[in-house]
């Protein structure tokens, strides 16, 4: 595996944090599998990977994420993105104030379950190449999460499908800090769509049936345009992250006796006796 050595630059934030990422902004594309330096403190900023050994279990992701319903939403930026959440999610005060299984959990458990067991194909690769950070990683999550909230075998909570998204510029804010999330890629029928880094200059091609590792909550972060080469293209990309909420959870049954009591307090809150008429 090649070895690359890259420098952190200053780059002015402001033009690129929710901005489309473009080809033009990263001079380097990295085509091989690759490992990642920071040059000035030698750290692993990276990993990029094509194992050649996973084909079943590429081709059975693919299967689940054609399978897979997914939501639509729009960003602050104005683009429209398709994904869908698995693994397990925070609480929400605004929408779902407590901690559970993400919905697809329920409402497609066979592609859910596919998606769980992926994680443990990125777990097992992110060990075998950087074993120090992934005992970091998974000491921190066992620490602080409960098992309920974990991706099993892993030390991942959670993870997003992204169905040809082309997303801007962005941190992953509320990761882990400074850990590894692991993006799978796959691709059929479009060209581009590159992971674009442009404080380092540097883009991954991300190929089909690749793995990219890396810290989305410190490095800045896109795709470019993607582009279809026919009218079934896709890019799929599966990101497994860990969550610095789910500090927060509780058991499942003490969740669940939570959020009864804040309901009963509310209705409590919200009760205006009648007063009956005299007659």
């Amino acid at each position: 595996m090649k070895t690359i050595t890259i420098r952190k630059r200053k780059i002015d934030y402001k033009s690129f944090v929710k901005k489309s990422a473009s080809e033009s902004d990263c001079e380097t594309l990295i085509t091989e599998e690759s490992i990642l330096k920071d040059s000035e403190t030698g750290a692993l900023l990276g990993l990029y990977c094509k194992p050649e050994d996973q084909d079943s279990f590429f081709e059975m992701l693919r299967r689940t994420c054609l399978s897979t319903k997914y939501h639509k939403s729009t960003r602050t930026s104005g683009l429209v993105t398709t994904s869908r959440i698995f693994g397990y999610s925070p609480r929400n005060p605004l929408r779902k104030n407590f901690c559970s299984m993400a919905s697809l959990g329920y409402e497609q458990k066979k592609q859910h379950k596919a998606f769980m067991e992926g994680g443990r194909i990125a777990s097992n690769l992110y060990y075998k190449h950087n074993p120090e950070l992934h005992a970091e990683h998974e000491g921190l999550t066992e620490k602080k999460v409960l098992t309920d909230f974990r991706i099993k075998e892993t030390p991942f909570t959670s993870g997003i499908v992204n169905d040809n998204n082309p997303l801007c510029y962005h941190f992953d804010a509320g990761n882990f800090h400074n850990v590894w999330s692991a993006m799978i890629v796959l691709k059929q029928g479009v060209q581009n769509g590159h992971l674009s880094m442009p404080e380092y200059g540097i883009k991954c091609e991300v190929a089909d049936r690749s793995i990219f590792f890396f810290d989305g909550q410190s490095i800045l972060h896109g795709v470019t345009p993607i582009v279809k080469t026919n009218a079934w293209g896709r890019r799929f990309s599966i990101v497994y992250y860990s969550l610095r909420e789910m500090w927060k959870c509780l058991p499942v049954n003490d969740e669940v006796a939570r959020i009864r009591n804040l309901r009963t307090e509310m209705e409590t809150k919200n009760y205006v006796p009648s007063i009956k008429r005299k007659k």
